[in-house]
């Protein structure tokens, strides 16, 4: 079964544009329309089945939408993941993306912030709530949100670096694929022009910022930064998502055991990553009031 995230915060409906694996076709879904957030609880009841057809050879595809906070996705029945060529989010809110950059650009003491949040998981790692079965649950919460601090980091660091400095605008309009793809006249030329601050901030606020593989050309591409390995966090994200959408098991219906001492090696890998990326776009000349890294 074929699998892809996408972002579903400002959009009404997505379409899925993915390959055939009857005849090749490339398909484009009809315009699903997401499932509402459930604001009491996170992931559940907030999916959707819906189908596609192959115009060409008939095929029909069983597709599952799933709509979270943590993580929203969409799965096809058999059609490999790389098959799914792209999810393409309608949006029913044009304030939407100006109001989450606004806020994003309205402070630069994001690394503080997630500093802050670390130590405040941290603090709650250490709390006894005298039942295991809340113990289990909170210790799940605190991993996920863990990534999701991180998340919240590199979002906010890439965002305003790319709106902050021309150089790095400019390198994320050459190097975005989306972007690059667009075509238009010369006669069109100047309306695109016109329009290409709004585009870039859509690109940046859909980014799923724990793909890292992708953050991580985004990173490199547009401010010249190198990631250092994400080997390490992309077995805990894997291991997030299983517990936040099969409710605390893997895809084998076993247990995934989470402990405080799991909690603090997770942390510990995240803040030295985060440490390790800030030091390196303090260093190319970044906006900051950051104290130095010691």
């Amino acid at each position: 079964m074929g699998y892809r995230e996408f972002f579903p915060f400002g959009a009404k409906s997505i379409e899925i544009v993915f390959k055939c694996n009857g005849c090749g076709h490339e398909i484009t879904s009809e315009e699903l329309f997401l499932p509402k957030l459930n604001y009491l609880v996170d992931d559940a009841n907030n999916q959707s089945n819906e189908y596609a057809y192959c115009s060409h050879c008939e095929k029909e595809f069983d597709i599952s939408v799933n709509v979270a906070f943590s993580d929203s996705y969409v799965e096809i029945s058999d059609v490999p993941s790389l098959d799914i060529l792209d999810i393409i989010e309608n949006s029913d809110n044009d304030d939407y993306y100006n109001e989450q950059i606004d806020s994003i650009l309205s402070g630069s003491d994001y690394y503080d912030i997630f500093l802050v949040e670390m130590e405040n998981l941290k603090s709650l790692n250490d709390v006894d709530l005298k039942s295991k079965e809340l113990q289990n649950t909170l210790l799940r919460q605190i991993y996920s949100s863990v990534i999701s601090c991180l998340e919240d980091y590199l979002s906010s660091t890439l965002i305003n670096e790319v709106l902050n400095k021309e150089e790095n605008f400019k390198n994320f309009v050459k190097t975005n694929p989306k972007i690059k793809e667009r075509k238009f006249s010369l006669n069109d030329i100047y309306q695109e022009l016109d329009k290409i601050n709004d585009i870039v901030k859509k690109e940046l606020v859909d980014v799923i910022y724990h793909d890292l593989p992708k953050v991580r050309n985004m990173y490199q591409d547009s401010l010249k930064i190198q990631f250092p390995e994400i080997a390490d966090l992309m077995s805990i994200i894997k291991t997030r998502h299983d517990m936040v959408h099969r409710n605390g098991k893997d895809k084998e219906g076993n247990v995934i055991r989470i402990t405080e001492s799991t909690i603090d090696d997770i942390i510990e890998i995240v803040e030295e990553f985060a440490m390790d990326i800030e030091s390196k776009v303090r260093h190319t000349g970044v906006l900051g009031k950051i104290p130095p890294i010691s």
